[in-house]
């Protein structure tokens, strides 16, 4: 998403266990790692934007990789998927990198570059967003947008125990797994709760322009919406402004409060917590995408198989319940 020195929540990420070898330690004894080999293995990474969570996503990148003796390689894309598609070729054909991380701009159109590194022997790594060509890539490591989604629902579904929401839905960009399956698993969990309404649904392909927009007309067609499922704290100040101008802008407590609950965990949905203004927030582990990234890339590189292929790690709930005993452990809050 859209898409940073980082302390992360590892407490409750249910990852799958990887059989990969250390970083620094046995992977430096077989000669798979660039200390080893004599020569520094270089990595190529390529990310989709740069914001905040792919700020904390290049910071946990870059300290696994600084752990395991690798340098890196940074490309950011602009949002452009034949610029990322580019990079990547002058990653692999030109500076010659080792292996590839991405975090890609469309799952899709990514499929040529996974096929360009398997032709070349490049390990082939996918971080935050699930790509298409499972059969090309070397190892995936996902949030579980499913599950993200259905944490949302479940902060809706208790507070709608006390009052019925009247929801305005923001659904992120339709071509990021993890926008359909945060949009699809918090409708699914609310399909059926009697006091739980969707009245509109805002597409907004990721773009804030378009976030602040969308809120802004859905306020003014339906004043009785009294909440809010914002699928990215990336578009949250935008969000917030459009709150702003419509008065609507309160702490919980307040009569002219909207509930509302984000995904991401970031410095913004970090005081947004903070100042009562946000109900919850589904926080992302990044920090356990670069550190089971760089494990992958030390396994491959050393020849032996990546095992599980792809992971999915769950958000961290961080609600006021659980903010004053939780917020360390969530990468915006704590960086």
């Amino acid at each position: 998403m859209k898409r940073f020195g980082v302390v992360r929540c590892l407490a409750t990420v249910a990852v799958a266990s990887l059989t990969l070898t250390a970083c620094g330690s046995t992977a430096s004894s077989n000669g798979s790692d660039g200390a080893a080999s004599g020569k520094k293995r270089t990595l190529g990474v390529s990310f989709d934007l740069l914001n905040a969570i792919r700020q904390a996503e290049k910071s946990s990148i870059q300290k696994a990789a600084e752990a395991a003796g690798y340098s890196v390689i940074f490309n950011v894309a602009d949002q452009d998927a034949q610029k990322q598609a580019s990079q990547i070729q002058d990653l692999i054909q030109t500076k010659k990198v080792d292996a590839v991380i991405v975090i890609a701009q469309d799952g899709q159109q990514i499929a040529s570059s996974a096929s360009l590194a398997k032709a070349r022997n490049v390990p082939f790594l996918a971080i935050d967003r699930s790509v298409a060509d499972q059969q090309n890539i070397t190892f995936q490591i996902t949030g579980d947008p499913v599950a993200d989604g259905k944490a949302v629902a479940a902060e809706f579904i208790a507070a709608a125990k006390t009052t019925p929401l009247k929801v305005l839905e923001l659904v992120g960009g339709l071509t990021d797994q993890n926008a359909i399956g945060r949009r699809d698993g918090f409708n699914a969990a609310v399909a059926g709760q009697p006091n739980i309404t969707v009245v509109s649904q805002v597409p907004t392909d990721w773009n804030p322009t378009q976030a602040l927009d969308g809120t802004s007309n859905a306020l003014q067609k339906d004043p009785t919406i009294n909440a809010i499922y914002v699928p990215s704290d990336f578009l949250l100040p935008s969000v917030q402004s459009a709150l702003t101008a419509a008065g609507r802008l309160a702490p919980i407590g307040d009569p002219k409060h909207v509930f509302m609950v984000t995904i991401d965990g970031d410095q913004n949905g970090c005081k947004a917590m903070q100042a009562k203004t946000l109900d919850a927030d589904i926080a992302t582990p990044v920090d356990e995408f670069g550190k089971q990234a760089i494990a992958a890339v030390t396994t491959a590189l050393g020849g032996r198989p990546v095992d599980p292929k792809t992971v999915q790690a769950k958000g961290l709930t961080l609600n006021q319940a659980n903010f004053a005993t939780t917020s360390s452990q969530v990468w915006g809050c704590a960086s």
